[in-house]
């Protein structure tokens, strides 16, 4: 990390001038600017509502009813972190609308710092030098619907425990894996999914039973046991919280999930947005077929089950967000278009700016109580 430290501060430029970027750019856009107090507010939309709740009022003590969306379809951790940093807001300033917006902001300056930190130590495991992790943390932050990582969603901390699960893989530090393994299942659901894929990982490239013979491998998926117990350990929370262990599935077909059929989730709905989704959701699919139809049979089985995944869920609304928090695609696109970079840079912010301001003026910003502490 020494000899790459002059490219992990250009790489921290970057990142924190992308954020001072969006917000000075957000307010310029229409619906976007409301008020000295609401300056922060760009940063906050959609799911960011719920943070919101949780973070201030926490789980309701009753089970969801149906099709009631609730609290319970968003994991705890990332609320737990912006109810931490809203006691120390709370020392300064009683404003309903500041509190949440500035404790979502204050929470979001480390985890940029440790994104990047984390990601020039996962890369540097995997052998790339300093100078390529540098361009590759420009490349992957203007990637399309990239900006949200910078907005009030969890994105940014599930991405950072899931590369500190890669380190942790990777070095042998099995106490530190489980540790990680377990507060990625407890940022997001999917981090179960991800936790077994890695196992599946292991097991496809080591022989599926040959590794009962290594020791180091059983270490590895002991260790990733951790992800079903910390999922365990939260429904057991949720029985004794509101009666109902499964609330956060229970509560899912509110949001119009219900298991399905991959392919029936795709153009499900005569909306613009699902539509224009959809056809994302089949390119990037495509793209990882090709970039991976030649990898280890454990990298694709990897990649497949956390591709395809979001897609039983019935819904394709939010795809991208959950396919962003696949590194290995990422770092193999980036291998691909690398000696052009600069280009492909270019053309995605431009169409990543051209997201951002459906993200803040389509649809205009409501008067729910959701901004308000």
């Amino acid at each position: 990390m020494l000899s790459g430290k002059p490219y992990l501060k250009r790489a921290l430029m970057f990142a924190f001038g992308l954020k001072l970027f969006y917000l000075l750019l957000g307010n310029l856009l229409p619906n976007g600017w409301n008020g000295i107090e609401h300056v922060l507010d760009v940063f906050a939309r959609n799911d960011s509502g719920w943070y919101h709740l949780i973070s201030r009022e926490g789980y309701p003590t009753v089970p969801p009813a149906a099709w009631q969306q609730t609290p319970f379809a968003f994991f705890p951790l990332y609320p737990a972190l912006i109810a931490l940093c809203r006691q120390s807001v709370l020392l300064f300033t009683q404003n309903p609308d500041l509190v949440y917006v500035t404790a979502s902001f204050i929470a979001h300056i480390p985890l940029t710092w440790l994104w990047v930190v984390m990601l020039f130590t996962w890369l540097e495991t995997m052998g790339m030098e300093p100078r390529r992790i540098f361009v590759y943390s420009i490349f992957f932050q203007v990637f399309p619907y990239h900006f949200f990582y910078h907005m009030y969603y969890s994105e940014v901390l599930f991405s950072i425990l899931f590369m500190w699960t890669m380190v942790s893989l990777a070095r042998k530090k099995y106490v530190l894996l489980t540790l990680a393994v377990a507060l990625l299942t407890l940022c997001r659901p999917t981090g179960i999914v991800f936790s077994a894929g890695l196992g599946l990982w292991i097991l496809a490239d080591n022989g599926w039973f040959r590794i009962l013979k290594e020791k180091e491998k059983i270490k590895q998926i002991v260790a990733l046991l951790a992800a079903p117990g910390a999922l365990i350990m939260w429904m057991i929370y949720l029985h004794f919280h509101c009666g109902d262990a499964m609330a956060f599935s229970n509560t899912q077909s509110a949001w119009g999930h219900a298991y399905t059929w991959p392919w029936e989730s795709l153009f499900a709905g005569s909306g613009w947005y699902v539509q224009a989704v959809s056809v994302y959701a089949l390119l990037l699919l495509l793209v990882a077929y090709l970039l991976f139809r030649k990898a280890g049979s454990g990298e694709r089985l990897f990649v497949v089950i956390n591709a395809l995944f979001p897609l039983i869920t019935g819904t394709v609304a939010s795809y991208y967000r959950y396919f962003s928090v696949i590194p290995q695609f990422y770092v193999r696109l980036f291998t691909v278009i690398e000696a052009r970079w600069k280009w492909v840079a270019a053309i995605c912010m431009l169409v990543n700016i051209l997201l951002y301001y459906v993200w803040v003026s389509i649809p205009p910003p409501n008067p729910e109580a959701w901004l308000t502490y």
